[in-house]
């Protein structure tokens, strides 16, 4: 008996041991995978889709927020100055002021790189018997805050709007300060007083010219969607001579095409 249970003792002891072995090895697979299979790796695979998901999100918190407004704040002094947007989802910085020069001494302004191609067009247009009036070129941020405020009593006032109602409904014609292309000092508003300017010979000539100079129409009725802004045919953005052809061409708002092409702006 006392010798039974000896070798009893001893394999209870071996089995324990064996056991034991075969629990921190299964322990360590599980650390290594816990669902079994290869053990997991440092490096993970992650779809294209997730992977770009992550560079906007980093690209995003990159960016720098108005907390008061929740806008992105935008840098117009970048190497791409002339195709910076601005609209309710963007702002220019605080007190950020182009530096201006006038056009033909006609009292309006706009950024000086933009300038000599509007005078350029200008007298090309006149050229054949078309005169490209300045209407509204520069505005300050006063200025724009000041015209879109009254705007918005208007609206108040005369509509029974509430406050929130109205500032949304000046928005889509007059930009809020800081979002507007006039505060940038890139777009010139062309006028003609006598007639509705979609159907003027200067608008015909703008359409089938402006971009040889480096304008393009900013904002038109079946882009509202996008812009937030309605039909303006008297509103000419500058973007340059080397993409006012193509976004032209391309049919494509400004937002959608610095998209397609991939131009952080």
């Amino acid at each position: 008996m006392k010798k039974k249970s000896v070798l009893t003792v001893i394999f209870t002891v071996i089995a324990a041991v064996l056991f034991s072995a075969a629990l921190i090895m299964s322990l360590s697979e599980k650390e290594k995978n816990p669902f079994g299979g290869e053990p997991f790796t440092e490096e993970v695979t992650v779809s294209e889709t997730e992977a770009e998901a992550r560079t906007e999100q980093q690209v995003t918190e990159a960016k720098k927020i108005n907390k008061e407004t929740g806008r992105i704040i935008v840098n117009p002094e970048q190497d791409l100055w002339n195709l910076v947007v601005v609209n309710m989802g963007r702002e220019m910085p605080s007190g950020y002021k182009p530096v201006l020069k006038e056009i033909l001494s006609t009292g309006y302004y706009m950024d000086e790189r933009v300038v000599p191609f509007y005078e350029k067009m200008y007298k090309a247009a006149k050229e054949e018997g078309i005169i490209l009036t300045p209407y509204s070129g520069y505005r300050s941020y006063e200025r724009q805050e000041r015209n879109y405020k009254n705007l918005t009593e208007t609206y108040m006032s005369d509509y029974g709007l509430s406050r929130k109602e109205a500032e949304k409904k000046a928005a889509t014609v007059i930009l809020p300060p800081g979002t507007s292309e006039h505060n940038l000092g890139l777009a010139m508003d062309i006028c003609n007083t006598k007639d509705s300017f979609a159907f003027t010979e200067e608008y015909k000539w703008l359409t089938e010219n402006a971009h040889k100079y480096g304008f393009i129409l900013r904002y038109t009725e079946d882009k509202m969607d996008i812009t937030g802004i309605v039909d303006e045919p008297w509103h000419w953005r500058f973007v340059g001579t080397e993409y006012a052809e193509d976004i032209k061409n391309s049919g494509l708002c400004l937002e959608e095409y610095l998209e397609l092409k991939g131009i952080d702006f």
